[in-house]
């Protein structure tokens, strides 16, 4: 077996249990285990910074990261590789032209910037409930009565679905965007819209180059959703979740176990093992 240079995991429903907890006496054993034979660990997230950073703190400086689905990469030590984003007027038209399809979102649209999230008062009807969990989310949450608020570009435009449409609203908005936008899901009726090169196997390949290794020879990755797909087709040893979208169990093999019983951990347990 190669040895590994790159471990790379998604969170939720994969790292994270339901209660978005992990076990971090058997990830710090991980980690030792991974310094060892200089390989990294990446967190790979739809989440941003800040939330994951929170998951996290206690191992500052010892994870890299692809946020917000691959749209910023940053090296452990806090180097910004890769900042990918949409510019104001293209997510105004972009937004028009999710508007007129045929599929009526569960929540209003969230639009995260590096330094900020916003959301339309508009949509206050959409997001009366969700709002309150937003703003317990994040640190700084705008108000908007406008997109031309917005003075940075959009990294990510999140909107909630019924889970039973997701993927139809996928496949219409990805027509209907074409080459513009990249659309996915994180699963549990969130889809997010980014910019058209960005997923997590792009973040990734600009780690790789960044430390000199080949992503496709040396990276272990672990997801459960749609979103991790193009990471999980990147890796030497990609594994599915037990838990995870059935089209990837089809394709890949099940972790050891699933989200809720350390199925990242013990299955890197037995991969690092064998080194």
């Amino acid at each position: 077996m190669a040895e590994i240079s790159l471990v790379a995991t998604d969170l939720d429903g994969t790292f994270l249990t339901d209660v978005k907890r992990f076990n971090e006496a058997h990830f710090d054993r991980i980690l030792q285990l991974l310094v060892a034979q200089d390989a990294r660990f990446i967190v790979a997230s739809g989440r941003d910074e800040e939330q994951i950073d929170k998951h996290f703190k206690r191992f500052a400086g010892r994870y890299d990261l692809v946020a917000d689905n691959g749209a910023i990469v940053k090296t452990a030590d806090g180097q910004t590789l890769k900042v990918s984003g949409l510019e104001v007027p293209e997510v105004a038209t972009m937004m028009q032209v999710v508007t007129d399809l045929p599929f009526d979102p569960r929540q209003g649209a969230l639009f995260t910037g590096r330094h900020g999230v916003y959301m339309l008062r508009d949509q206050g009807r959409l997001n009366l409930a969700h709002q309150s969990l937003v703003l317990m989310m994040f640190a700084h949450v705008t108000m908007i009565d406008s997109l031309a608020e917005i003075d940075e570009p959009i990294l990510k435009v999140t909107i909630g679905y019924a889970e039973h449409q997701t993927n139809h609203f996928i496949q219409a908005a990805q027509q209907a965007l074409g080459s513009a936008a990249h659309v996915t899901t994180s699963g549990y009726g969130s889809v997010d819209i980014v910019a058209p090169d960005v997923n997590k196997a792009n973040g990734i390949k600009v780690l790789a180059d960044y430390y000199g290794v080949t992503a496709d020879q040396s990276l272990v990755a672990f997801g459960d959703g749609l979103n991790d797909a193009e990471m999980l087709a990147l890796a030497a040893q990609p594994y599915a979740m037990k838990n995870g979208d059935d089209s990837l169990l089809e394709r890949y093999p099940a972790a050891l176990d699933d989200n809720n019983n350390d199925g990242v951990l013990l299955t890197l347990d037995e991969i690092l093992r064998k080194q």
